[in-house]
């Protein structure tokens, strides 16, 4: 197997996959979104971590939302991970203005995130039950549903900063005023430009859809509207892969996908559940196939993943590894896909998506040929690897094809993260060696 292994990991199609990544990796705008992608880990483990504590809960007590004990919880989860996208508009901005020599880093970091919010959030006029009219953002559109535009103001924003810095649009200062303070007045002017563009944006966009659209949300909508109408078995298989480059470009695949195929999905469990309490047979629907992504880990399946990551010789695949473990048993996957990361990463982009696709045939035998059962129970929530699948069908034998489908998501991911390790061990050992370690 090892042999194997080595084979395909010095094969001409990987060398050019690593090749690529090392590029990539190189790169100053992509190494930019992978140090803001890692300035975040802490905020993802502690969302992980309450959804992890509100899962137990509903299971073991029945917690749900909208009772004071589940939303005082759940809580910290909307102020962590339901503003990542925020977050992470001021590390990609502020560890993107460093890389380009911008000395006004937090400055762009704190316009970056005016301008996310602008563009993404705006402010919306409502009205309270006691009849006061009151203005409120829509925090909704702040959390890893907005990553992508966030990625994509963040590096936008500093690059006309440091435009306008190089070309002297600056508010002149003595040199003996402090360095802080000259760093804020030299980005006032490249603030107020970041401002006026991406605000015009903002009204653009939402005067074009009569206020309906934000860019954010046009971005999903661009992408989403087509997919509703793809579901068929073959149909199925463009929805996986669509699922799965949205994250690899930053773009939460759960909000994309799942916005076309809602009502669709929620339709054939209702089906199925009208069926059931009449006594008479499930029928099968092809949207029952988009289970695939998240039978072993959350999407992707990246359970294996962090499985096989435990044993890393790499520090840094091995953190991330024990960081994502117990998220991971939970369907909780934002720490691998962040931390290995996943995201903007070609060589296990490749597995992220085949595994998918495979266990989705497996799936599709199954359902063929009767060999598990077929969903009925609507479950909107995160629940443990297996558990999900039993309740959803109210079948044994969906536990039992859980358990099959893990080795065959690990035999997928392993001959890439042996390159990928391989990889980020030579990167490590020579970081160590010009520290001298």
């Amino acid at each position: 197997m090892s042999s194997k292994l080595e084979q395909f990991a010095n094969s001409g199609f990987m060398k050019k996959i690593q090749a690529f990544s090392v590029k990539l990796s190189q790169s100053p705008t992509f190494g930019t979104i992978s140090v803001g992608m890692g300035g975040t880990m802490g905020l993802i483990m502690i969302g992980a971590v309450v959804q992890i504590l509100c899962a137990i809960g509903g299971l073991a007590f029945g917690w749900k939302a909208g009772t004071p004990i589940y939303d005082l919880l759940y809580l910290p989860y909307e102020l962590t991970m339901g503003l990542l996208g925020l977050f992470m508009s001021f590390t990609l901005a502020y560890n993107y203005a460093k890389r380009l020599g911008v000395k006004a880093t937090i400055q762009s970091g704190f316009t970056s995130m005016v301008c996310f919010i602008m563009v993404c959030a705006p402010l919306e006029t409502m009205t309270t039950e006691a009849g006061t009219t009151v203005r409120a953002l829509n925090v909704a559109s702040l959390g890893a549903n907005g990553i992508f535009c966030a990625i994509l103001i963040g590096l936008i924003s500093v690059r006309i900063t440091k435009f306008s810095i190089d070309h002297n649009w600056i508010i002149r200062m003595p040199d003996v005023v402090p360095e802080g303070i000259l760093n804020s007045f030299n980005s006032i002017i490249p603030s107020g430009i970041n401002i006026f563009l991406w605000y015009g944006l903002a009204q653009v966009i939402s005067t074009l859809t009569h206020g309906t659209l934000t860019l954010g949300s046009l971005i999903t909508t661009v992408i989403s509207t087509p997919l509703s109408y793809l579901v068929s078995p073959i149909g199925m298989i463009f929805i996986v892969i669509v699922y799965c480059l949205s994250w690899f470009f930053g773009i939460h695949g759960g909000s994309v996908v799942f916005t076309a195929i809602m009502p669709i999905y929620i339709a054939a469990f209702a089906t199925n559940a009208e069926l059931a309490a009449a006594g008479k047979e499930l029928v099968f629907n092809p949207i029952f196939l988009y289970g695939c992504l998240t039978i072993v880990g959350g999407s992707g399946n990246t359970l294996p993943l962090c499985v096989m990551g435990l044993k890393s010789k790499s520090k840094q695949i091995n953190a991330v590894a024990k960081a994502s473990l117990v998220p991971g048993l939970f369907n909780i996957n934002e720490p691998a896909i962040f931390g290995f990361p996943i995201m903007y990463n070609p060589i296990l982009l490749i597995p992220f998506i085949l595994n998918s696709l495979v266990i989705m045939g497996f799936m599709y035998i199954g359902y063929t040929f009767q060999l598990i059962g077929l969903p009925q129970v609507l479950i909107m929530t995160t629940l443990p690897v297996g558990i999900q699948q039993f309740m959803s069908t109210l079948d044994w034998r969906n536990l039992v094809f859980v358990a099959l489908m893990f080795p065959v998501a690990y035999f997928i991911y392993l001959p890439f993260y042996k390159v990928y390790e391989k990889q980020c061990i030579a990167k490590e050992e020579a970081e160590n060696a010009e520290l001298g370690e």
